[in-house]
C-alpha cells in the first residue's frame, strides 16, 4: 500500500483553530438570536390587525378576518375570506356553465374601504349578471391585497387564482403606485417587522421566471441573474423571514442601503411617471413591470384562459384633469414642476405596450375624469387617494360595458 505522509501539528492546529472559530461564532450567533427574541420589534407600524405576512407573497390580508376597521378616514366592517381577500368564499370547482373573472391587484381590488357588497368586482358581477346580454352566469373572484404588485399578482396567480380556473384573468393595473411596487424591496411592516414581497429580475432584457425572496442589504435592481448570487439571495430572504437577530439590525441595513426606487425629489413620488425627465429606476421599473405582464399572460393563456388589462389613474391625475382652464393655471403657479406634466405619458406608454402584446385593455382614466367633470360626486377618498362607494361603482360599470361589448365574455367557459 502507498504511504502518505503524516500531516504536520502546524496544519492540524490550523485546521483545529477553524473549527474553534466557526463553533464560536455559531454559539455567539445562537445566543444573540435568542436574546433578540426578547427585544421589541424594531418598528412600531402595527398592521397586524389587517394583514398577516406570507413565506412566498410578502403578505396577505389576515385568513377570516370580521372586525369593525377604522382609520382617520373612514369606518368600516370588513370580512375576509380563508385566503385574506375582501370577498365572499368561492369553490376552486364550478358550476357548469359559469363564467369566471378573477380580479388581480391591490388595495384597489382589496377595496378595505367599503363593505364588500360595495366593491367593485361584486358590483361587476351583479351588473353583468343583470345584463340579458351576456347571456349567462357570471362569477367574479377578488384577489387582490394592499401594497400588492403585478409581481405578488403573478406569484398569487400561481399558487392560488389558478387552482379557481377562470375564463378571464383581469390584472387591475395601478399606475400610481404599481411601477415602483415592482422593484426590490416593496414592503408592509405588520406586527412592527417588515413582510418584503417577492420579487423578479430581468436576465438579457427578459424575465427570470422564478421570484426571489427579498434579504435587507443584498438585493437590488441589477447582478440577480447568476445561479451563485440568487442562491445567496433566496438563502439569507428565508433568514431574514425566520431570524429575530436579521430583523431587528434591519433598519440598519436599510439605512445603509436603501431600496431602489424613483421619484424621490419630488412631493408625490409617481409625478416622475408625467415628467419627460426619466430616471434610471424608473426606467428599470418600466421593463420590469412589462416583463412580468408578459409573463402573466404566457401563463394565463397556456392555462387556457384570458387575459385582460384594466389601468387605474391616480387621483391626483383625476382631479387635475378635471379642473377648468383657470384652476390648472392656478395649480401650475403654484406647483410649478408639474409645468412640463403630460397627463397621458403613463398611461399612453401602457397602452403601447398592451397593444404590442395584443393583451385586451380598458383605461378607466378618461371615463373616470369625464364622470367627476360632469357631476361632481367624488370618486376618490379625500387624503386617502382610494375609490369612495361611487368610485366602486362607477369603476364596475365602465368594466361591465367593455366586457359586454369587447367579445371577453363571449369564449365558451372553460
Amino acid at each position: 500500500m502507498p504511504k502518505y505522509p503524516a500531516k504536520s501539528s502546524s496544519q492540524r492546529r490550523f485546521g483545529e483553530g477553524i473549527l474553534l472559530a466557526l463553533i464560536s461564532v455559531s454559539i455567539t450567533l445562537i445566543l444573540l438570536e435568542a436574546l433578540a427574541r426578547f427585544l421589541p420589534p424594531p418598528y412600531n407600524v402595527d398592521t397586524g390587525e389587517l394583514f398577516a405576512c406570507h413565506s412566498t407573497l410578502g403578505w396577505t390580508g389576515k385568513p377570516n378576518y370580521h372586525d369593525v376597521y377604522q382609520d382617520s378616514v373612514f369606518r368600516q366592517e370588513l370580512v375576509f375570506n380563508s385566503l385574506g381577500m375582501h370577498d365572499t368564499e368561492h369553490r376552486t370547482d364550478k358550476d357548469p356553465g359559469t363564467f369566471r373573472i378573477l380580479m388581480l391587484g391591490d388595495s384597489f381590488v382589496h377595496a378595505i374601504q367599503v363593505s364588500e357588497t360595495e366593491t367593485a368586482h361584486q358590483l361587476l358581477e351583479n351588473s353583468l349578471n343583470e345584463n340579458t346580454e351576456t347571456g349567462r352566469h357570471v362569477e367574479v373572484i377578488s384577489q387582490g391585497v394592499v401594497n400588492w404588485g403585478t409581481n405578488q399578482q403573478l406569484v398569487s396567480y400561481r399558487e392560488q387564482g389558478r387552482r379557481f380556473q377562470p375564463d378571464l384573468v383581469l390584472l387591475m393595473f395601478y399606475i400610481g403606485n404599481d411601477f415602483v411596487d415592482n422593484l426590490p424591496g416593496n414592503v408592509l411592516t405588520i406586527d412592527g417587522v417588515n413582510c418584503y414581497a417577492p420579487y423578479f429580475a430581468l436576465c438579457n432584457n427578459t424575465l427570470h421566471p422564478a421570484p426571489l425572496i427579498y434579504a435587507p442589504g443584498i438585493s437590488g435592481i441589477d447582478n440577480n441573474c447568476s445561479p451563485v448570487r440568487r442562491a445567496m439571495i433566496n438563502t439569507l430572504g428565508w433568514f431574514y423571514q425566520h431570524s429575530r437577530l436579521y430583523q431587528q439590525i434591519e433598519p440598519l441595513l436599510v439605512a445603509r442601503w436603501p431600496r431602489e426606487q424613483f421619484g424621490r425629489n419630488h412631493p408625490l413620488q409617481f409625478a416622475a411617471l408625467y415628467l419627460p425627465d426619466q430616471e434610471s429606476e424608473l426606467e428599470q421599473a418600466y421593463l420590469i413591470t412589462q416583463a412580468t405582464i408578459a409573463q402573466l399572460q404566457q401563463e394565463v393563456e397556456t392555462d387556457g384562459s384570458q387575459f385582460a388589462v384594466a389601468l387605474i389613474g391616480p387621483w391626483a391625475a383625476i382631479q387635475l384633469a378635471s379642473l377648468s382652464s383657470a384652476e390648472q393655471d392656478i395649480f401650475l403657479k403654484e406647483n410649478p414642476t408639474f409645468a412640463k406634466a403630460d397627463i397621458n405619458r403613463p398611461n399612453q406608454r401602457m397602452a403601447d405596450f398592451l397593444s404590442s402584446q395584443r393583451i385586451p385593455f380598458i383605461d378607466l382614466t378618461r371615463p373616470m375624469i369625464e364622470t367627476l367633470t360632469h357631476d361632481g360626486t367624488p370618486l376618490y377618498l379625500l387624503g386617502e387617494g382610494h375609490w369612495t362607494v361611487a368610485g366602486n361603482r362607477v369603476a364596475a360599470d365602465i368594466l361591465a360595458q367593455w366586457l359586454v361589448h369587447s367579445g371577453l365574455l363571449i369564449a365558451h367557459p372553460r
